[in-house]
């Protein structure tokens, strides 16, 4: 049977665009709702692996701060002086304003603190225990120093032998967490970082704690952001409410144990008690620690999207990270456009029906033009013209794809690497000169004394020796991840974290570094290349805001990085020189890398083009391969660098002449030994804050 070629092209068009417009949308529809879960769920990630690093960081401060007034007592700086601990105490405040307390207790019961008031005052409390009574005698500290009487109560009943951190602390003969609970006097949620301290003779003298105020855990979670109705929280394995965005953490106030946090069950959030529940029944309870875990539930008719994430905290406290939205933040746009997808395919096909029965003769003409076209890019002919004026849905969506093609295959003439050539192609885009801020790692490396090596070699030896070098530095680079910006010479220039995001950026630099370094020691001793005998590569990384993109003509393109963030990482390249050192990493670097790497700090220095001070770490070896003997020093220069920048010239000596004799030819710490010699002779002014002022590039 035949029909007419009106008709029959008008059903067979008719029902064509509704079948591919059915299926583009049904496939559109799937393939951006598993896209908005994918791109939700790198959205908690991202969220709770930010909430874990800001916990981490806010609590652990307390450890070195901790273990410093436990070695003040230990050397007998402050034993036998209350008063000098207690001003130690308030400076550690003064440095740390996430601290509420800090304090010692000691096995007679009597306790030396410190505390900031709700007005930010600072003020020292000292209590004593004699024959069941006790006295509370407390002092207002001004910024100068100086203590003021402010209160003083007898029969006071406090006996921080009692208090919940210090028999947890003595029976662990360790560093403790003890908490989340309520506060003894204030009322407030706290936790308590608790650390004994024991005599020579094995028993125990005393505590020391640092407090911190929970209700700034919960003003983080309130400014972090999931979806337009989410809400982000963190408990305590037994569902314990840690922080939470609306919610008042205490139940019950009340001096001692009568205070009461609340809990997931009485908290009266259903979210929250639905989002713990789920997650107690899934088998995410057995993922591993520090990994997200994703998943769904309902409450009443609505459906919700959650993340969980555990974060352990100095090895014995561990808490729960959670974020919980509905699932409309996220999907309806996606459930409206499907409606609209809906009707526009039934108007379409009512109109194509129509539209092919008066038009199907004049759609000769524009396929006849495009099939000229398909032609010409098969002879590399890539003129650009307009967009085909046609009424066909079909015919422009032909038209808009040859022309997306030809753009993408004069992209190819702008790169010469193949994976850019690639990507372009594949983004359906056309190359532009442009850029974007991102948070990076950049490296430089350099050849030390390279000029005078080169005079040595015939021009062929020379490249030819020189390619042996950089292939076997670009090849640690690449497999560590890094992007090879420029050969500059002999000098490397890489950045890590572009074009793919990269989580741990500072730590594959600093690892790469190091392993670059270790390859140059193998070199340097193999009959295969005598001439690295002699060769010594100088690295400086640092991490930061870079501008990274294509920069250029538009003719000729350059994948690099510009920025404050790469003038400092040459500048610590050249500062080698003068520290005698062999890696220097910005302090941001070294914080972020820190897990993987050891190091120790050098200096704050200035440097040229900058107008602060920045401190700077060496690199001594990757963690995994620290010997005692390398951890002995760094801690030892970490010491004697707080004490410099303190002020405690005599005590920062000691200690630089003491990492003398650990190394043989100890650069750092023979010239800050000088420093401090020539400090103690002439202090610095009062407004010294230990920065070093480099005048070369």
């Amino acid at each position: 049977m035949q029909v007419r070629f009106r008709v029959g092209l008008g059903v067979a068009v008719s029902a064509l665009v509704a079948l591919t417009i059915g299926a583009v949308t049904w496939a559109t529809y799937l393939n951006t709702r598993t896209a908005i879960v994918a791109e939700t769920n790198e959205r908690v990630d991202a969220l709770l692996r930010e909430l874990a690093g800001r916990v981490e960081s806010h609590l652990t401060d307390a450890i070195p701060a901790v273990e410093l007034s436990r070695m003040l007592v230990r050397d007998s700086l402050v034993k036998s002086d209350l008063d000098a601990l207690a001003r130690q105490f308030t400076l550690v405040l003064r440095n740390n304003p996430s601290f509420s307390w800090m304090s010692y207790s000691d096995q007679s019961g009597d306790f030396t603190g410190a505390y900031r008031t709700p007005a930010g005052d600072l003020r020292v409390s000292r209590s004593t225990v004699a024959d069941g009574k006790g006295e509370l005698r407390e002092y207002t500290v001004a910024d100068n120093g100086a203590w003021t009487p402010s209160s003083s109560q007898g029969q006071y009943g406090y006996d921080p032998r009692r208090d919940r951190f210090y028999a947890p602390a003595a029976a662990a003969r360790a560093r403790v967490w003890v908490g989340p609970y309520v506060f003894f006097d204030e009322g407030v949620p706290g936790i308590t970082c608790a650390s004994p301290y024991f005599g020579p003779d094995g028993r125990l003298r005393g505590v020391f704690t640092v407090d911190f105020n929970l209700n700034v855990l919960s003003r983080f979670v309130a400014a972090l952001s999931f979806g337009a109705h989410g809400r982000v929280f963190i408990v305590t394995p037994d569902g314990t409410v840690v922080a939470h965005p609306t919610l008042r953490l205490v139940e019950v106030t009340g001096q001692g144990a009568e205070g009461r946090l609340i809990k997931v069950d009485n908290a009266g959030d259903p979210l929250l008690a639905s989002w713990f529940a789920t997650r107690k029944e899934s088998t995410i309870e057995s993922a591993a620690a520090g990994a997200a875990a994703h998943f769904s539930f309902d409450v009443g008719n609505e459906r919700y999207l959650a993340g969980a994430r555990n974060v352990a905290i100095d090895g014995n406290v561990t808490w729960l990270l959670g974020a919980v939205a509905p699932e409309s933040d996220f999907f309806g746009l996606l459930d409206r456009n499907r409606r609209i997808a809906l009707l526009i395919m039934t108007g379409a096909i009512a109109i194509g029906l129509l539209a092919t029965l008066v038009m199907s003769r004049r759609i000769a003409a524009p396929l006849g033009t495009l099939s000229t076209e398909m032609e010409a890019i098969g002879t590399f002919r890539l003129d650009d013209r307009p967009q085909l004026a046609t009424m066909f849905r079909e015919v422009a969506l032909m038209d808009r794809s040859l022309l997306t093609m030809k753009r993408g295959l004069r992209s190819f003439s702008y790169y010469v690497p193949t994976d850019l050539v690639r990507a372009v192609l594949a983004s359906g885009q056309e190359a532009k000169l442009e850029g974007h801020a991102r948070q990076l790692t950049v490296y430089f490396s350099d050849i030390a004394g390279f000029t005078s090596i080169a005079e040595t070699m015939a021009p062929e030896e020379l490249v030819r020796e020189m390619s042996r070098y950089l292939d076997e530095m670009t090849r640690i680079i690449g497999t560590a991840g890094g992007t090879i910006d420029k050969f500059i010479g002999d000098a490397i220039m890489a950045f890590w974290g572009a074009p793919a995001p990269t989580a741990d950026h500072a730590a594959k630099a600093c690892e790469a570094a190091i392993r670059c370094q270790q390859r140059l020691a193998a070199l340097r001793t193999s009959a295969e290349t005598p001439w690295l005998a002699r060769v010594h590569a100088r690295v400086g990384i640092a991490s930061g805001d870079v501008l990274v993109g294509n920069v250029g003509t538009p003719e000729r393109f350059n994948y690099t990085v510009m920025g404050d963030t790469v003038n400092l990482a040459s500048r610590l390249e050249s500062l080698n020189k003068q520290y005698g050192t062999s890696i220097l990493v910005s302090e941001s670097t070294y914080r972020a890398a820190q897990a993987v790497v050891l190091g120790r700090p050098v200096d704050i220095v200035q440097v040229k083009g900058k107008q602060q001070g920045v401190r700077i770490y060496e690199l001594l070896c990757l963690a995994s391969d620290a010997d005692d003997r390398t951890r002995e020093c760094a801690a030892l220069f970490e010491e004697a660098f707080t004490a410099y920048v303190s002020r405690d010239f005599q005590s920062a000596l000691a200690r630089f002449e003491r990492a003398t004799h650990l190394g043989s030819d100890d650069r750092p710490a023979q010239l800050l030994g000088e420093r401090c010699r020539r400090y103690v002779d002439s202090p610095p002014p009062p407004d010294w804050d230990g920065v070093y002022v480099s005048t070369q590039k």
